[in-house]
């Protein structure tokens, strides 16, 4: 599936000349004849100074000016600028503007606007922000404490509706989902949309996330949004559904930036030995409880695999069960099977030794 890169990409903007354009400098530009004190104040509420914006609070003191009349400058220049439609490269960075939302079917998260746009450049991101300010055609919302950007409310109510179809699939299946499987099952239920649809009207709503794999689920799921050392070493080991040695876990954690900081091996290490849903089935090497796997020593699983046996096993699948939840070498259970104090072996079939119960 397509990101917005991609998307924009696939788009040629050659006709507008506008891919490289400078939103900062269009700003300026459009600031450039109104006065200087209005200018300013403009220029640092919308951080186009300092890269960040400045409260209103903070520029009243700078001016001696009340909070309200801040806010009355940059409601007047915004009003101002906002009526120089005719002006050529307003119109051409309203129109990339337009163009890359219309490119993701319509809405899109302001981060991933920005990211694309502006190439994490603050200022020019705050500069993007104050020219949909004064489009008069761009419209904005709050999605789970992310603002998205749109043009036409319906596409937002949309996002909602397909959300929540997408919610209902994973909630029945309890189930991560790939984008071909997620386009799939929303599709089945609403067949009039494009599978790019699918996807960008997902990646707004809030309850519903992709993980670092690339996997749909539910946002507050472990495998979605994995908080601590724990859940982090779940993810990479329900991902690759296998088990691996904690060195590995650990680099792939930092691999797949699961976490701030760089996880350190023997953190990983210590979660895994303190944690009943993993499980040592080698050297240094862990599974996950839930795929069977049960702890204890050799010893242990031998007895474990013969009690629950209904018959007596030959060597030759005890090794293959062992096999199944543990990474040990063959003279290694050789060994153990050996202790006659615990099993029985008789024409070359092995069994537990059952225990005489006091009375």
């Amino acid at each position: 599936m397509k990101n917005i890169i991609q998307a924009n990409e696939d788009n040629s903007r050659d006709d507008l000349g506008v891919r490289n354009m400078s939103f900062f400098a269009v700003v300026a530009e459009m600031l450039s004849d109104l006065p200087e004190r209005s200018r300013e104040i403009t220029k640092k509420r919308f951080g186009l100074v300092h890269d960040e914006p400045e409260t209103l609070e903070k520029i009243g003191r700078d001016y001696g000016i009340t909070r309200e009349r801040v806010r009355q400058i940059v409601a007047d220049t915004l009003k101002k600028v906002s009526g120089r439609i005719n002006d050529l490269s307003f119109e051409q960075a309203k129109e990339e503007i337009i163009f890359t939302i219309k490119s993701n079917s319509g809405i899109i998260k302001e981060t991933e606007l920005l990211k694309y746009l502006c190439r994490d450049d603050n200022k020019e991101a705050n500069a993007l922000v104050f020219l949909r300010e004064c489009s008069g055609k761009i419209l904005t919302a709050d999605a789970g404490g992310e603002k998205v950007w749109f043009l036409n409310r319906n596409k937002l109510d949309k996002s909602g509706e397909i959300g929540l179809v997408a919610q209902n699939i994973l909630k029945k299946s309890k189930k991560l989902f790939s984008d071909d499987d997620m386009i799939e099952s929303v599709t089945s239920a609403k067949p009039e949309l494009s599978k790019k649809e699918v996807v960008d009207y997902l990646n707004i709503f809030p309850l519903i996330k992709k993980n670092k794999f690339g996997k749909w689920g539910m946002a507050e799921w472990i495998e979605i949004s994995p908080k601590g050392t724990r859940e982090r070493i779940y993810s990479i080991l329900k991902e690759k559904g296998k088990p691996l040695h904690f060195t590995k876990i650990a680099g792939l954690i930092d691999e797949y930036g699961l976490g701030k900081r760089k996880a350190h091996v023997q953190t990983v290490h210590n979660e895994l030995i303190k944690n009943d849903q993993f499980v040592l089935i080698g050297r240094g090497i862990y599974a996950l409880k839930e795929w069977g796997y049960a702890k204890g020593t050799i010893r242990d699983v031998l007895e474990g695999i013969l009690s629950k046996s209904s018959r007596s096993l030959s060597r030759d699948e005890i090794l293959e069960e062992v096999a199944r939840i543990r990474q040990v070498k063959k003279a290694t259970v050789l060994i153990n099977l050996s202790n006659s104090e615990l099993f029985v072996k008789q024409n070359n079939l092995y069994s537990a030794k059952k225990l005489k119960t006091s009375k």
